[in-house]
């Protein structure tokens, strides 16, 4: 037997894309740990632009701050994606695997035009690095942020004008994001299940996260709110920086909008999935192949089983709720 989401150990509900006053967000990162407590959660990734810096100030028995950042690497490093709205870009978060590890990889001044000059005496980094818009150049950045200590994610594919002639050409990601909440409240198609599963049948060992990245311009209250709107749960045994990141690295987590994962097992040529109550349960796979358990009009389904093929390459479920929200678990590899 497999345990693939243990419920014998915690999930810890975790944002892994937000931004502070310390770059272009409008809460302080006190107010931001606040708000997020208040709705359950016990992680949340600093993702302030082009800078990393060390929140471990943040920390207590109930909460995690995880040492991040986010990077831009532009066709036109000068131009504005918000003027130039054709342009490509590549947008990067860099996750510490060490909490205290605040030097930032690939810094480059040309892109850190967001900072707060209230920190700007406590960036770190080691020398100017050029970025360069391209499968190599990106490469390269995931290469050096990997070298440095640093787990990398890929976000918001559509939001960036990227396709899979691009983003099938990067390789080391950690992570891609497939639900961008920021993106989803201003308009844009930000569900890119079908990025996970290009890059899963290309052979990538990647997984998948939905975020926030959250900046918190609109009412935490309001509809506009960029807020709480997609997630990870960490399945982990305790809260601890260093078993956080180790849960991460090892896949053990889930992504997303609404419905609750509570335990995935595989038992030979069986998986099983126990969910909250839901519409449908669906087993997608890296070819034809599918499944689905739907529920009956008024009905709900919180338990599916389906049979494992040694053909399916890679296996993931998804859950859909009543509200139309989803889950997504990792892609499992069918050995």
């Amino acid at each position: 037997m497999q345990v693939l989401l243990d419920s014998d150990k915690n999930f810890y509900k975790a944002n892994l894309h937000c931004h502070s006053t310390d770059s272009d967000g409008k809460l302080t990162k006190e107010e931001i740990k606040a708000e997020f407590k208040k709705r359950g959660y016990s992680i949340v990734a600093f993702t302030d632009h082009e800078h990393v810096l060390d929140n471990s100030h943040l920390d207590d028995e109930d909460f995690l701050a995880i040492t991040s950042c986010e990077i831009a690497v532009k066709e036109v490093p000068t131009a504005s994606t918000l003027v130039n709205q054709s342009m490509k870009v590549t947008h990067l978060n860099f996750y510490a695997l060490d909490r205290h590890n605040c030097i930032t990889p690939c810094y480059s001044s040309v892109y850190d035009h967001f900072k707060n000059p209230m920190i700007e005496d406590k960036i770190r980094f080691t020398e100017e690095y050029q970025r360069e818009y391209s499968s190599k150049g990106i490469n390269e950045i995931i290469e050096t942020a990997k070298k440095s200590g640093f787990i990398v994610s890929y976000n918001h594919p559509i939001w960036s004008n990227e396709n899979a002639t691009d983003y099938l050409n990067y390789d080391g990601l950690f992570a891609v994001e497939i639900y961008n909440h920021s993106c989803n409240v201003h308009g844009i198609n930000s569900h890119s299940i079908n990025v996970f599963d290009d890059m899963l049948r290309a052979g990538k060992r990647v997984y998948c996260t939905m975020c926030d990245d959250c900046h918190f311009g609109e009412p935490l209250d309001s509809p506009d709110s960029d807020a709480f709107g997609g997630w990870v749960m960490i399945n982990a045994e305790r809260l601890q920086y260093d078993v956080i990141m180790n849960a991460l690295l090892k896949g053990e987590f889930y992504a997303s909008t609404g419905p609750t994962i509570k335990s995935l097992i595989r038992c030979g040529e069986k998986v099983i999935i126990e969910t909250s109550p839901a519409t449908q349960i669906a087993y997608s796979t890296g070819g034809r192949r599918c499944a689905a358990l739907n529920a009956k009009v008024g009905e709900t389904v919180s338990r599916a089983e389906f049979t494992v093929d040694k053909n399916d390459r890679y296996f993931r479920i998804s859950v859909k709720d009543k509200n139309g929200n989803f889950a997504y678990t990792q892609g499992y590899e069918v050995i």
